[in-house]
């Protein structure tokens, strides 16, 4: 997409919201009518309520017509109701105005004396969107409300077309799509403008601080509500991929620690994989699939030479056919400690089950950016961002069943379990690390009775 010509309107923006339509706006309001004025295209993500809706984006389509009264503003969302029902009332406010005198007033649609209009509609045919060009006389605003919900298509549409401006404006959503990417891979082709809750004087400072005491700053709720990051069903997500992504950006200074290695065992289905920590470092090992059992054992027992491993170190899923391969060794050698994850939380008051306290306290120590992480590729970073939260019968914390993210098109998340198991499994639960030890106020309860006694760490 470029521009058709190079604009300069008679009146800016920010002048016509307050000088004209009599706004008093907040920074971030007078920072978007600047990039709306300035830049060709303009991504606005804010929290919920923000207001983005009635100050600024009806502003800058009233602007636009009052600037170039042959203008053109497409205006498109995923949901005709934010059209019908809030964008158009928030410009009828302002229609008793005398800059707006002989202009016609319609459902969804604005038409001023010298044939210039705004009309909005949701499609989802690309071809509804396509065929907006801009000229010298007739310039287009391309505007995309609530961005998030318009599929990658109708966008593809939209670069179609020539346009002068483009605004997308959103809440944010998940983490992909074209919107999230305007934002993130995309950004040196927009300017960007992000809106906090704490930035919008008219929301209640109350429901922020009790939502921060109710969901704690790293929970994927409290980031997309208030501090208008991107968050894939930030209701049930257990690690969100921004979260994921601002620990691998911006990890932890190294401290040291206790060395404690994790094995997911495969037995012929996955894959098997041994992740290692070392401190507050955690990497994996291998990954690999293996349909011998007794070969991928020897693999294992190999990597625990290699990396100097002792038994005591060490834990392996016991659940299911992961119990025929620490059997085996077992026989070879290596008596390891053993993790039933279907067993009972070692805080039986909040999780169902200990895979589902792993989880949820291997992911906390991720999103508060206590761990370091090392060569997370693509498919690992999948599977620690795809498994949700649920809740069980009892009201207890689990995390989703491996069976439930097969059926929506998902790998088992070996790789995940295994990082997890090695930042939680050890003499320490959630690493109460220090600069340069590890305070130890008690064994870990994750060892089974028959190794308890023996492996002391």
């Amino acid at each position: 997409m470029g521009t058709s010509h190079k604009l300069s309107p008679p009146i800016e923006l920010g002048p016509f919201a307050f000088g004209i339509l009599g706004l008093d706006p907040y920074d971030w309001q007078v920072k978007a009518y600047r990039a709306i004025n300035d830049h060709t295209r303009t991504s606005l993500v804010a929290a919920n309520g923000s207001g983005k809706t009635a100050a600024v984006i009806a502003p800058a389509i009233l602007w636009w017509l009052a600037a170039f009264p042959q203008g053109r503003v497409p205006v498109t969302s995923g949901s005709w109701r934010q059209v019908l029902l809030q964008l158009w009332p928030a410009m009828e406010r302002f229609r008793g105005l005398k800059v707006f005198d002989g202009w016609v007033w319609n459902q969804a649609e604005i038409r001023t004396p010298q044939g210039g209009w705004a009309s909005g509609f949701s499609t989802d045919s690309p071809g509804r969107a396509e065929g907006y060009h801009a000229t010298e006389e007739s310039p287009v605003l391309y505007v995309l409300d609530e961005a998030k919900t318009i599929p990658d298509g109708i966008k593809t549409a939209v670069d179609r077309c020539t346009c002068s401006r483009i605004l997308a404006a959103s809440s944010p959503g998940a983490p992909y799509g074209w919107f999230y990417r305007s934002q993130h891979e995309e950004a040196r082709h927009w300017a960007r403008i992000k809106v906090r809750s704490d930035e919008c004087p008219h929301l209640d400072p109350d429901k922020r601080a009790r939502d921060l005491d109710i969901y704690g700053s790293d929970h994927p709720i409290f980031r997309s509500m208030h501090l208008a990051e991107f968050a894939e069903d930030v209701e049930r997500l257990t690690l969100s991929p921004e979260q994921l992504r601002q620990a691998i950006d911006i990890p932890p200074d190294t401290k040291d620690g206790p060395t404690v290695a994790f094995c997911d065992f495969a037995a012929g289905r996955d894959e098997n994989v041994l992740a290692i920590r070392r401190g507050n470092t955690v990497r994996i090992v291998k990954a690999w699939a293996e349909k011998d059992t007794m070969q991928a054992v020897r693999e294992f027992a190999a990597m625990f030479e290699a990396e100097g491993l002792t038994a005591a170190q060490i834990w392996g899923d016991a659940d299911g056919l992961g119990t025929v391969m620490i059997d085996a060794l077992t026989e070879a050698g290596w008596r390891i400690n053993r993790f039933h994850g279907g067993k009972p939380s070692r805080e039986p008051a909040e999780y169902s089950n200990l895979i589902g306290e792993v989880w949820h306290v291997g992911c906390r120590e991720i999103a508060r950016g206590r761990i370091s992480l090392e060569g997370i590729d693509n498919q690992t970073f999948r599977q620690l961002t795809t498994r949700k939260t649920e809740w069980a019968e009892n009201g207890k914390l689990r995390v989703q069943s491996k069976d439930s993210l097969r059926a929506e098109g998902f790998k088992s998340p070996d790789r995940a379990d295994a990082i997890l198991g090695a930042i939680v499994c050890g003499p320490e639960m959630g690493g109460q690390m220090t600069g340069q030890s590890v305070a130890v106020s008690r064994p870990s309860e994750f060892r089974t009775r028959a190794v308890r006694g023996m492996n002391a760490l």
